[in-house]
């Protein structure tokens, strides 16, 4: 607490209106703000950021916070924070996210006096310290009701540490908690390493050129290859080797054993693997529900799958043309069909993954606590 805001409670009486603020973390370390009103006023009110570099703006939304109570002793509070359902307030400042979306985010509480918001008597302004009361940070923890007039998330300190064990930890569920390639954009999003264009750089047989090779994989694991390379089709009369790829039936496929002869390429074959096909994305290209491509900035190139026939949208998150092709099922296989992907062939670029694992690869450590898949 700043010595202003300690002064101004000692005194005889307040002068200013308590206001209390709260910020939501979104996806990519944004955030939502919001207000629960100052005084009769439900404008949107603005208040300089915690480490006081900018001004962020709060807009006006029913809401409440129960159960802050600090113990000495016992468990940790587990406050509960209902907000209201009935406008699209809420929902468009969550920019696309669902109410599940956000277990495991952020919510931050602040306190101040309406006099230190942008435009009150003794207004804070940037480039120094924001005075308010201490901050209180919590993690969502889950959804504990939800209706169509208000929605209420448990909360839980980011110290509850019930149940943890040292020097290990107990492993429950079956689920992968990192979020898929978060170390890369954001550090704090876990330890989940894999590139974002999902490309390993490897030497050649003759150890003398460097290949990329791109290693995309469907959420059910299915290899994603490029459509440039050739792709026979199936014959029962020819005997297959590992890692070949054919088309068959529709779909294109890849062996998953040498000495492959005359089994046909179906769903759950223990020969057969289904892959899909992507090519570079095009703006000037008419592209149908069910097409792959390959878009992204360099260096963060990833798979798209076409879900509305369309020319010229371009793959976005939370597109209705376009979802993300390349999505990890958050299990063992996926961590493994990843870290351990070796390319199909070491002498020709981007052939795409092998069929066979390198085993010898280590995974990342620490993943896997979870009991849902948070992507």
């Amino acid at each position: 607490m700043s010595d202003i805001i300690a002064s101004d409670v000692q005194g005889h009486y307040v002068d200013s209106a308590l206001v209390t603020l709260f910020e939501l973390e979104l996806d990519g370390g944004t955030y939502a703000h919001f207000h629960a009103g100052v005084d009769e006023l439900l404008d949107e009110v603005q208040f300089v950021s915690m480490d006081g570099t900018v001004i962020n703006t709060y807009i006006p939304l029913p809401i409440m916070i129960e159960g802050m109570e600090i113990q000495a002793d016992g468990a940790q509070s587990r406050p509960t924070v209902t907000m209201a359902n009935v406008t699209t307030i809420f929902k468009d400042a969550l920019d696309g996210l669902t109410n599940k979306d956000l277990i495991g985010k952020k919510l931050v509480r602040r306190q101040t006096f309406r006099k230190f918001l942008v435009g009150g008597a003794n207004a804070n302004t940037v480039g120094s310290p924001p005075t308010e009361f201490p901050i209180r940070q919590y993690l969502v923890d889950r959804i504990s009701a939800e209706n169509a007039t208000a929605v209420s998330f448990e909360l839980a300190s980011p110290f509850d540490l019930e149940g943890i064990q040292l020097p290990r930890r107990s492993v429950v569920g079956k689920y992968c908690s990192w979020a898929y390639q978060g170390f890369n954009s954001v550090p704090s999003y876990g330890g989940c390493t894999w590139p974002l264009n999902a490309k390993v750089q490897l030497t050649d047989s003759t150890n003398t050129f460097v290949l990329d090779h791109y290693f995309y994989f469907t959420a059910e694991d299915n290899p994603i290859t490029i459509s440039t390379y050739t792709y026979d089709a199936w014959n029962s009369a020819t005997t297959y080797t590992q890692s070949s790829l054919i088309d068959y039936g529709g779909f294109s496929w890849q062996s998953l054993f040498a000495g492959n002869l005359n089994n046909i390429p179906a769903e759950g074959s223990a020969w057969w693997i289904k892959l899909f096909r992507y090519s570079v994305y095009n703006p000037a290209t008419p592209y149908s529900a069910g097409d792959f491509v390959q878009y992204g900035a360099a260096g963060v190139e990833t798979v798209w799958r076409c879900l509305v026939s369309n020319t010229g949208q371009t793959p976005e998150n939370r597109s209705r043309y376009w979802t993300r092709a390349d999505v990890c099922g958050k299990s063992l296989s996926s961590c493994k069909a990843r870290f351990q992907a070796k390319p199909a062939s070491l002498d020709e670029a981007n052939k795409g993954p092998a069929s066979s694992r390198d085993t010898g690869h280590t995974m990342p450590f620490g993943a896997f606590p979870g009991s849902a898949k948070y992507r």
